[in-house]
């Protein structure tokens, strides 16, 4: 009768040990660059939004659009599904 009470398990060498625990902290640092990365990326996104509500020609040029009548033609927004929004 055999005793079936022991785990075996297999002895890893100390060179691949490092190996993955070194590709594992590069996965990791890896991780934080690149959240740290999309954080800068948005923050610099609403910063470049807020600055061009003071951008002196932004201004004009959105009061120039808003005194214009010019349109689309209405077969040209119903064709695209907009015609709803700009009626």
């Amino acid at each position: 009768m055999h005793n079936n009470n022991y785990k075996t398990e297999t002895l890893v060498p100390v060179q691949v040990s490092r190996r993955r625990e070194e590709k594992e902290e590069l996965r990791r640092t890896q991780n934080k660059q690149m959240g740290s990365k999309q954080f800068e990326q948005q923050t610099k996104d609403f910063y470049r939004s807020v600055d061009s509500t003071n951008d002196k020609y932004m201004i004009d040029a959105l009061k120039k659009v808003r005194e214009s009548d010019v349109t689309h033609p209405e077969s040209l927004t119903r064709l695209n599904g907009n015609w709803l929004f700009n009626r």
